[in-house]
């Protein structure tokens, strides 16, 4: 018997509970006059990447060049010096320990040139090779780092919401914004007592 109450009196309470709300609510449908798609401006954040070269120095040998002008710089390459003369005595010293008779002049004569002519590009070189460096210099060279930075620029943009309804409603006018354009609107009228 207790069940019984309880599902009797469950079902009066809903069923009266469901007709009070139709009795609250009352749906309407009305036309739409008009619709009309609405945007609306925004300001946008867009990444952009930048290469930055920053310059910095290094320490490398520097490239040595041999100009042709160098060896200008003495007066005569041809001038018979003390060294030419005294490369030439000893050519002719040791020329006449070589041979006899004609033989000998001939080696004294052959030693004297080849003494003097040794003599003088021994000179030569000499005079060169002091006034040339053969050292390794060090110049500064200038070199750049890259890096990619990460800017940023602002954009306005124009972003669609949806449609705009315009709608009239007890001589008043109103709009509802939907996702698409809408021929009618539905209104739910509450009652309060």
């Amino acid at each position: 018997m207790k069940i019984k109450n309880i599902i009797i009196a469950s079902m009066l309470f809903f069923g009266v509970n469901s007709f009070s709300k139709s009795l609250d609510e009352r749906v309407v449908f009305v036309d739409v006059i008009k619709s009309k798609p609405v945007y609306e401006e925004i300001t946008v954040k867009v990444p952009y990447e930048e290469i930055i070269s920053t310059p910095y120095e290094v320490t490398v040998p520097c490239i040595q060049k041999e100009h042709h002008h160098e060896r200008e710089y003495r007066k005569d390459d041809n001038s018979i010096g003390l060294d030419t003369v005294i490369g030439a005595g000893l050519g002719v010293v040791l020329g006449n320990q070589i041979g006899k008779g004609d033989g000998r002049t001939v080696a004294k004569v052959a030693g004297g040139v080849l003494g003097a002519v040794v003599a003088n590009k021994y000179y030569r070189d000499e005079q060169y090779e002091g006034r040339y460096d053969n050292r390794t210099r060090y110049c500064k060279k200038k070199e750049y780092r890259d890096e990619i930075v990460t800017r940023y620029e602002y954009k306005k943009e124009r972003r669609f919401i949806g449609y705009e309804n315009i709608f009239i409603y007890k001589g008043e006018r109103y709009s509802k914004i939907t996702d698409k354009p809408r021929r009618k609107i539905k209104i739910t009228n509450t009652l309060s007592f």
